[in-house]
């Protein structure tokens, strides 16, 4: 992967590669998906994706710098597969370990929970679930339709990620070179692409455990949900505690084993990512750093500037002036107070 590039000759039948250069640019991680991402690790966001189109199955391969947690649901009718290729620290799924050739399984309206603590490569494919039982026809228990309605976790010692990857690449060339007809060869190529996925569940169908949502993922979804019904203004932990009606010890216990930090530190990234992307949404002649760190509860602005910087890598006004809507000379002295450069 490398520049930006698609085909238009079939709509079923594209590819394109981007670069990430913000956390933002990951809440499209396979097809037309929208999860929430929380940067945890210090500095730059950087990474790569390329999603492709085989006929009616979506698929995409990447890999970026930082510590993240996503969470979300990916579709609300597709079935989503992911399989971690590699993690230079640990990654956890509803709190249970994933290793490099793990394979989850996401039916429609599940939701997802995914906490890597490191720079990591993955890869992904969306399909309609009615796919599957016609891949595994010849095979009773996997064939059965209620078999991939359930959250599984797949491990398999055996499956050999450098192969899933290598043949995403090849695909990606073929169809950027319009090398892959809509008819026989897509149809083809659309069977590889899920066999080297899940093949491996015809082989070993006992390695793929249902996995319910443990008590702690609960908890930590629960304030995540009231922090997006008020994502307009800070949320103090003790106010957390009252309105889901749990105990602090518990809350702290909940964060620990579901993102691997305690709540305070969490809510602090979180308020700071909102912050990030306000201002990579924000108009430059209406809005200032300023004005939307303190809307999110940043009253010591240089302390903020600084926790901003830490996590980021770059300044908060840095930010602002890179999302590319600069202010025209005939408003700037009516613009927000521009007096941040002691942030700098």
């Amino acid at each position: 992967m490398g520049r930006a590039w698609s085909t238009q000759d079939d709509a079923r039948l594209h590819v394109h590669s981007e670069r990430l250069d913000s956390i933002e640019s990951l809440r499209n991680p396979i097809g037309n998906s929208q999860i929430e991402i929380v940067q945890l690790g210090r500095g730059r966001f950087s990474g790569e994706i390329m999603h492709g189109q085989i006929k009616d199955i979506a698929f995409s391969l990447g890999h970026f710098t930082l510590p993240v947690r996503a969470t979300g649901v990916f579709s609300r009718d597709k079935l989503v597969i992911g399989t971690l290729l590699n993690c230079s620290g640990e990654s956890r799924s509803l709190a249970n370990l994933v290793v490099p050739g793990d394979v989850l399984v996401h039916p429609p309206g599940c939701e997802h929970d995914r906490l890597y603590e490191a720079a990591a490569h993955f890869a992904g494919l969306m399909c309609n679930p009615a796919e599957l039982p016609d891949l595994f026809a010849a095979e009773q228990e996997v064939s059965d339709p209620g078999f991939w309605a359930k959250r599984r976790h797949f491990h398999f010692a055996r499956q050999r990620r450098t192969s899933l990857e290598s043949l995403l690449t090849l695909l990606a060339g073929r169809l950027h070179d319009g090398c892959v007809s809509p008819g026989s060869a897509a149809e083809y190529w659309k069977r590889a692409v899920l066999d080297a996925f899940i093949g491996p569940v015809a082989l070993e169908p006992a390695a793929g455990e249902e996995r319910a949502i443990p008590s702690s993922i609960r908890i930590v979804g629960e304030v995540e949900r009231y922090l997006e019904e008020n994502c307009d203004r800070a949320v103090h932990v003790s106010e957390i505690c009252e309105k889901i009606k749990v105990k602090r010890r518990t809350l702290y216990r909940a964060f620990d084993e579901a993102v691997g930090t305690g709540p305070i530190e969490f809510l602090r990234a979180k308020r700071l990512s909102m912050v990030h992307l306000r201002l990579r949404q924000a108009d430059t002649r209406k809005s200032g750093v300023v004005e939307i760190a303190t809307e999110l509860g940043f009253l010591e602005l240089g302390r903020f500037a600084q926790q901003y910087r830490a996590l980021f890598g770059e300044y908060p006004r840095e930010t602002l002036r890179r999302n590319g809507r600069q202010k025209r000379p005939d408003q700037e002295k009516s613009s927000a107070p521009d007096d941040l450069a002691r942030f700098a």
